[in-house]
């Protein structure tokens, strides 16, 4: 399944509500459970201090992953690293994954950090786990930002098919 603006634009409506978030995904007033200066390991994961950690709520594309002709993977990288810039991060753990890594929502500089990726196009809101990124997804396909541009296979179908 390849996902393309020409298809998306059809079914958004500028004046369709954004879902709300899920209760389980507030962190209001939360202490970071993790923080400190982040190594990028991909799109959507980080490690600082030796421990791994998966921005909640959030889908990058694979390393290897190109969209078109773009390689969208690397790029998603990149947008991470260029997000975080250097700046100490803030992460509050939600939930551990299979692999024993935190799921968490992380900050640079005040900054969402899943909410800058799906918003910048680099990421999709991963649905199956949260509904906080939504709002950043729509606003990213109306826009054609990152990888709405060009056309592109969601990273879980691509991992699947890999």
């Amino acid at each position: 399944m390849i996902l393309k603006p020409d298809w998306v634009g059809a079914s958004l409506n500028a004046d369709t509500p954004p879902l709300p978030p899920i209760a389980a995904d507030i962190v209001p007033g939360r202490q970071a459970d993790i923080s400190g200066h982040a190594r990028i390991v991909d799109g959507d994961g980080l490690e600082i201090g030796g421990q791994r950690i998966r921005l909640h709520g959030v889908d990058a594309f694979e390393m290897r992953q190109m969209c078109g002709a773009n390689a969208c993977g690397q790029a998603s990288a990149s947008a991470l690293r260029n997000l975080v810039g250097g700046r100490p991060v803030d992460c509050v753990e939600m939930d551990r994954d299979r692999y024993g890594r935190s799921v968490a929502v992380c900050r640079a500089g005040g900054q969402d950090l899943g909410a800058a990726m799906v918003r910048q196009g680099h990421a999709v809101a991963y649905t199956r786990y949260s509904h906080r990124y939504v709002p950043e997804e729509l606003a990213a396909r109306r826009d054609n930002a990152g990888a709405w541009a060009y056309g592109f296979t969601p990273p879980e179908v691509w991992r699947r098919a890999s």
